[in-house]
C-alpha cells in the first residue's frame, strides 16, 4: 500500500484552500439574496449559474495556492480561468455563458467590494502614509475611465449611426 501521508506544507494548502472556500460560499449566499430580492430571480436560475460560478472560482482557488510563479492574486487567476473557459474555443464555452445569464454582475460586485473595504479597513495606517497622493491616483483613474468610455460611445455612435446614414432610437 502507498504512503498516503499528507506534509505539513501540504496539509496546510489544503486548509488553506478550504478556509478560502468557506469565504467564498459565504460571498455567494450574500450574491444569491441580492439577486432575489433586487431583481426578483428564481432560485433554480441561480443555482446554475452559482455552480457554475463556483466551479470556475474553486479552479482559481486551487491554481492560485499550487501555482507558485508567477505569483497572482485570487482575482487575477478567477478572470484567467473564466476567460479560458469561455474563449470560443472552449467546448464548454456556450454551456458556461448560458448559465451564468441569471446573474446580473453589477450585483456580484457588491459582496465583493464590501469585503474589499473590510479588508482595506485593517490598513488605515498605510493609507495614511499614502496622503494626498492616493486621492490624485483616483482622480486621474476616474477622468481617464470617464472619457474614455465617451470616446469609445462617440466611436460605437460614429459607425453605427453616421456612417451608415441612421438616426438613432427617439
Amino acid at each position: 500500500m502507498e504512503n498516503t501521508k499528507q506534509t505539513p506544507q501540504e496539509k496546510s494548502t489544503l486548509s488553506n484552500i478550504l478556509e478560502q472556500i468557506k469565504i467564498v460560499l459565504v460571498i455567494y449566499g450574500i450574491v444569491i439574496i441580492i439577486h432575489m430580492v433586487s431583481i426578483g430571480s428564481k432560485i433554480p436560475d441561480l443555482a446554475k449559474s452559482t455552480v457554475v460560478s463556483f466551479v470556475m472560482v474553486v479552479i482559481a482557488i486551487t491554481l492560485k495556492n499550487f501555482v507558485k510563479k508567477p505569483n497572482l492574486p485570487g482575482f487575477a487567476w478567477a478572470t484567467l480561468v473564466s476567460f479560458v473557459l469561455t474563449l470560443p474555443i472552449s467546448p464548454i464555452s456556450d454551456f458556461i455563458v448560458n448559465a451564468m445569464s441569471a446573474y446580473s454582475f453589477g450585483l456580484v460586485g457588491l459582496p465583493l467590494l464590501a469585503f474589499a473595504g473590510i479588508a482595506v479597513g485593517d490598513q488605515l495606517e498605510v493609507f495614511k502614509k499614502l496622503s494626498w497622493k492616493i486621492i490624485l491616483t483616483a482622480f486621474v483613474v476616474f477622468i481617464g475611465t470617464f472619457f474614455g468610455s465617451a470616446l469609445v460611445a462617440e466611436l460605437k455612435y460614429y459607425l453605427i449611426f453616421k456612417r451608415n446614414d441612421l438616426k438613432p432610437y427617439r
